[in-house]
């Protein structure tokens, strides 16, 4: 009986499954090709004596096949026993890190060696991996963290570029609404006053009143002064503050006393100068213009013949903390800050002759500009005397 022939396959003969590429293994090599062509590892087979038998990849085209290793890579001396005893132990590796090659084509190439021992095959293996590309990486860093630091600081620079702009425009909005007010108040008094007079100069000419009309000229020739003066003080007060001035040494003592001995020869008044005025580099002509107010303030606005003005100065850290005192009138607290707008005097019938009401103005402006402080201290009419309080920055950018 006959038996049917079975429809399964016959099964591969073993030397078909030899024949069989290995998908697997062939993808491996084709990765290690690819890598190895582009200089990022290679590697090297010695004997035992470190004699190159074999090298894989451009990396290492410096190794002689045949020759000592240590002639291609001296790094190497020196380290025969760590190597010998790779063959005792587990096989390693020993690794060499940042190895530069003398007389490379390369300068900045970098290697790292990891040498062991392949016991199956009685050969040491070298593998050879480029650290050029970290390398690369940290100079990529550094210079973008140098970049970064660059751009912070411009972004500093900046801010505080805006910041001083927005300072400046604060001080402009102030002296706007400052003058609108000078403008609006203070210069239209003296110009209704123009026109009073003008009106009854015309009446009594009219009416044939010579001696009136005289009178009435003399007093609109007064007016006329005192806005000559106001006008004066208004363009010098918007001034101060925006001329450029080249910091110089200046020795502080010398000027304050310069000063003194200048308005003791037009004052009955005794002026004198104590405490600690150091040489200092700093802005002179608007140190000048603030002692020079502060005094003149304080002797135009004395009420007796004799009195005293004591000029101070003392090292408060950043500052200079200058002090002028007298034993005049005083201040009434009320008119604590008004006596630093423009034009504003605390007795204006008494002042308005010999003074434009700027004096305190310009100091208070001019301290602004640097970033100086003033204020006063005084408890009229309880007690007589004002003592006002400079703070002048040591450090004054231009």
């Amino acid at each position: 009986m006959s038996r049917t022939p079975s429809s399964r396959p016959p099964a591969p003969s073993s030397a078909a499954k030899a024949d069989q590429p290995d998908d697997e293994h062939a993808h491996l090599i084709a990765a290690g090709n690819f890598i190895a062509a582009r200089r990022s590892f290679g590697m090297v087979w010695t004997d035992r004596d470190l004699v190159v038998c074999r090298c894989f990849g451009p990396l290492v085209d410096f190794v002689a096949v045949g020759r000592p290793l240590a002639e291609s890579v001296i790094a190497l001396i020196g380290f025969e026993p760590e190597i010998a005893a790779l063959r005792a132990g587990d096989g390693g590796p020993l690794t060499i890190p940042n190895v530069i090659l003398d007389g490379h084509a390369e300068p900045s190439l970098r290697l790292s060696l990891d040498i062991y021992w392949v016991d199956s095959a009685q050969r040491h293996l070298m593998l050879v991996r480029s650290v050029r590309d970290v390398s690369a990486l940290e100079s990529e860093l550094r210079t973008q963290m140098r970049l970064r630091v660059i751009a912070e600081a411009e972004l500093v620079e900046k801010s505080e570029a805006i910041q001083r702009a927005n300072q400046e425009l604060a001080l402009i909005n102030r002296d706007l609404e400052e003058f609108a007010y000078v403008i609006s108040h203070d210069l239209k008094a003296p110009l209704r006053a123009l026109r009073y007079d003008a009106d009854d100069a015309d009446r009594a000419l009219a009416a044939g009143d010579v001696a009136t009309v005289g009178t009435k000229l003399v007093a609109m020739r007064g007016y006329q002064a005192r806005m000559r003066t106001m006008l004066d003080g208004l363009f010098e007060y918007a001034r101060a503050g925006r001329k450029i001035d080249t910091l110089e040494e200046i020795d502080t003592r010398t000027l304050v006393e310069s000063l003194a001995q200048g308005f003791a020869a037009t004052t009955s008044l005794s002026i004198e100068v104590e405490g600690c005025w150091p040489r200092m580099t700093t802005l002179g002509p608007p140190l000048e213009l603030v002692l020079r107010n502060l005094i003149d303030n304080a002797i135009k606005h004395h009420d007796l013949p004799r009195g005293r003005i004591l000029i101070s100065a003392r090292d408060a850290g950043d500052d200079l903390e200058i002090t002028v005192t007298d034993d005049g009138p005083g201040i009434p607290d009320d008119h604590h800050t008004a006596v630093f707008l423009p034009f504003r005097t605390v007795n204006d019938a008494r002042d308005a002759e010999d003074s434009s009401g700027m004096g305190l103005a310009l100091v208070r402006r001019t301290l602004d500009r640097i970033g100086g402080s003033i204020w006063l201290r005084s408890d009229a009419p309880h007690r007589r005397g004002t003592t006002f309080h400079v703070r002048w920055p040591r450090t004054i950018s231009v």
